[in-house]
């Protein structure tokens, strides 16, 4: 027995859409069971053993279409250099033309057997595991899944002491390690089917010789040396899923792309038009170090022959950033280096590559609601995740800029999209100074004397 229409997963206050099908944005979700397959050793795809349309924002307008479950409260959130999640409810009962019966699809998403796929006007925007259910009072089940970079969190392997690039390199940078296939320590799981997309990031040079041979996830490895390194972090990870041509063999595209590099849309979020609601937050957390002093012991030998006596002192030497401690006062942190051949200059070096790792400079969030105008039928390009985003608020002094990084999308109520665009972290050094009045009142007005804001160069 199908669904009656009216239910609330499959029309709720989107039930319009099936007199205009084709004009507004349309989500869907799936769920089902995939297989792995090895092509060799350096290629692997997955296969939809059993795949059914659970969701559909469109409700059964198109013939043929017609969704064979019913899920409710659909939620998607992603966020950059994160696996991001998806939620929904299973109700237990649907109200049918024929009457009450159990929902079709109540007993068929299981924990780690389960895949669900969400597309955006046939794109995947998510493909993930469930990894939790709930079962709540009135028997409805909550469903959670992980996106597909979660396995890489689940599954360890060994990094060997040396130096490695950290994103050139097909099979031996950081990046590469992290998402090649590799079956022996991933197993048959979908993560194996990655290929290299766009790597723009610029590769540098990381040398773990000193750490020795380190066991841990993937995850752990990929966000430790690349993500969240000081040489690594300014990036925008991004999957994008493909199909070998004229099968249904998939796998996903791995971009790590600058700011620069990451593609814009045409539509503006704009006060008075489109815009709901606006916050800008500005924390200090303990991520924010402007100071490091580090320690050791010299080694001082004095007299000569069998009159020289050998001791050994503690120095010290520190490294500031003094516009930081400025703003927002000192957040120290103290080393210790090994050995008894420390110098005030080798301190000083060793005190000053600790600071370049930690964050000097509190980095802004801004948090946007708006509603797309896509999905009012208007010829636009769409708001999304990972996409630069043209910000203009007179009220506000605002006109930027901005990618954003984080997405929260209830997909029975697009008209809630909240999204956040985060500031990416760049020197003092490399402040634009071609910058207009308007956006220097808002940065004096964040930042104090020394404002900082990591503007996009499309912006100035």
């Amino acid at each position: 027995h199908r669904a009656d229409r009216c239910d609330k997963g499959r029309r709720g206050r989107h039930g319009e859409r099936r007199v205009q099908a084709g004009v507004f944005m349309r989500y869907k979700v799936y769920a089902g069971t995939v297989d792995v397959v090895f092509k060799s050793s350096t290629q692997a795809r997955f296969r939809w053993k059993k795949k059914t349309l659970v969701y559909d924002s469109y409700g059964d307008a198109v013939e043929g279409e017609e969704t064979e479950g019913i899920l409710t409260d659909p939620v998607v959130d992603l966020e950059n250099k994160e696996p991001g999640t998806f939620t929904c409810e299973v109700p237990y009962k649907a109200e049918t033309r024929f009457g009450t019966v159990k929902n079709p699809y109540y007993d068929e998403i299981k924990v780690g057997e389960t895949w669900m796929m969400v597309e955006e006007d046939g794109e995947c925007i998510f493909f993930g595991r469930v990894t939790e259910t709930n079962r709540e009072f009135d028997l409805s089940k909550t469903i959670t899944a992980d996106g597909i970079l979660n396995e890489l969190s689940q599954m360890q392997t060994r990094l060997t002491g040396g130096t490695y690039q950290t994103t050139d390199g097909a099979n031996h940078s950081i990046l590469a390690i992290a998402l090649k296939p590799n079956q022996a320590d991933k197993g048959n799981s979908p993560v194996n089917c990655m290929e290299r997309g766009n790597v723009t990031v610029k590769s540098q040079s990381i040398d773990t010789t000193d750490s020795g041979d380190q066991f841990g996830s993937f995850w752990t490895i990929l966000t430790t040396y690349l993500l969240e390194h000081e040489k690594g972090k300014d990036g925008y990870l991004r999957l994008r899923l493909a199909n070998d041509p004229g099968t249904e063999d998939y796998f996903f595209y791995y971009d790590y792309m600058t700011d620069e590099d990451m593609p814009t849309t045409d539509q503006t979020i704009e006060y008075g038009v489109n815009m709901l609601d606006l916050t800008l937050e500005e924390k200090r957390t303990s991520e924010l170090v402007n100071s490091v002093t580090a320690h050791g012991i010299s080694t001082v030998k004095k007299g000569w022959w069998i009159f020289s006596r050998t001791s050994y002192e503690t120095i010290t030497a520190t490294a500031q950033n003094t516009l930081s401690i400025a703003a927002y006062g000192l957040c120290s942190r103290h080393i210790y280096v090994d050995g008894k051949k420390s110098t005030a200059d080798s301190l000083k070096k060793a005190a000053q590559e600790q600071l370049d790792d930690y964050k000097q400079v509190i980095e802004p969030t801004l948090t946007v609601k708006a509603f797309d105008r896509r999905d009012t039928g208007e010829n636009v390009g769409k708001l999304g995740f990972l996409l630069r985003t043209h910000i203009l608020s007179q009220p506000h002094e605002m006109d930027r800029w901005m990618i954003c990084t984080k997405l929260k999308l209830p997909l029975d109520s697009p008209d809630n999209k909240q999204f956040t665009f985060g500031l990416t972290s760049k020197k003092l050094s490399k402040r634009v100074d071609a910058i207009t009045s308007a956006i220097n009142n808002v940065k004096n007005a964040l930042f104090g004397l020394i404002g900082h804001v990591n503007e996009d160069d499309s912006s100035s």
